[in-house]
């Protein structure tokens, strides 16, 4: 029963005060979860990708990762490894051990030093190849991490693992960790381009894909030539509009179907695409 100031009601029991205390907090945690689930306080759907605010201030608008697949070993590069050059065409000493999954005939290959010239650059004395004598002077603004390595030997996990931390396909992607914290102010492009050479690398989209997170985070793949996305440019003979339409009957189409299947990303991101196409 309220009292005559109605701003707070009677409490007759301890029971009482924690049953409407707790809930209270469940409408707080319920708020918490709708938000990161992509709901307003309202309930109304917020846009998963709208730019989110940083816990401190960014020093940088967007990010571009180049994966090299197949480039220059990093002993040849920014890494100089004395003890490898004294142990130059000699076998890999028993305080090491070898490999134990190599490929086939190079278990018992002895060790090979890098021929490259070196010298220390800028204030870090950072040292540099003569391949990148260019980019030595530079070195004081650039971040050399020296410290990475592996848990496989094969190509494809570990390509996999240096986009996304482990060997396992399945893990969320660089790009799409990037794209989860910080979303897009770009509506009329996708957040996350992917460019490849004329090959995809080793796991394909495994490299670029969401993982655990939801779909909408995952890579937009640009291919070369007049095509850069696959399925887009409409067919001979169809208009711009029929294919607006087309794209339109799709999307509503998939939103008819998504209305009890909130826990489907896949088919959210789906209908994202076709918004933006």
């Amino acid at each position: 029963m309220l009292n005559k100031l109605k701003h707070h009601w009677n409490i007759s029991s301890r029971r009482e005060f924690f049953a409407r205390a707790g809930s209270g907090l469940a409408s707080i945690a319920l708020a918490n979860m709708l938000a990161e689930d992509g709901y307003a306080a309202s309930g109304a759907p917020v846009d998963p990708l709208s730019p989110k605010a940083p816990h401190h201030p960014p020093t940088a608008k967007s990010v571009i990762w180049l994966f090299m697949e197949g480039g220059p070993s990093h002993v040849d590069l920014f890494d100089p490894k004395p003890l490898l050059t004294k142990l130059n065409g000699k076998p890999i000493p028993d305080s090491i051990g070898k490999p134990s999954q190599t490929s086939r005939g190079t278990g018992d290959n002895t060790l090979m030093a890098s021929r490259r010239d070196w010298k220390q650059y800028g204030q870090s004395g950072m040292w540099v190849s003569d391949w990148y004598k260019n980019i030595g002077p530079h070195v004081d603004d650039m971040s050399i991490i020296r410290s990475c390595w592996a848990d496989g030997l094969n190509h494809v996990g570990s390509v996999c693992q240096m986009n996304t931390g482990s060997i396992l396909a399945g893990r969320p992607s660089l790009g799409a960790w990037l794209t989860y914290g910080l979303g897009t102010a770009n509506k009329n492009l996708p957040s996350y381009v992917v460019l490849t050479d004329d090959r995809d690398p080793l796991g394909g989209s495994n490299n670029w894909n969401s993982g655990f997170l939801p779909a909408i985070y995952q890579g937009t793949q640009f291919r070369r030539g007049d095509t850069p996305i696959l399925d887009l440019k409409p067919p001979a003979g169809i208009s711009d509009e029929q294919q607006r339409n087309e794209l339109g009957f799709l999307k509503n189409l998939n939103q008819i179907w998504a209305r009890d299947k909130g826990d489907d990303t896949e088919l959210d991101a789906r209908v994202r695409s076709y918004e933006l196409a």
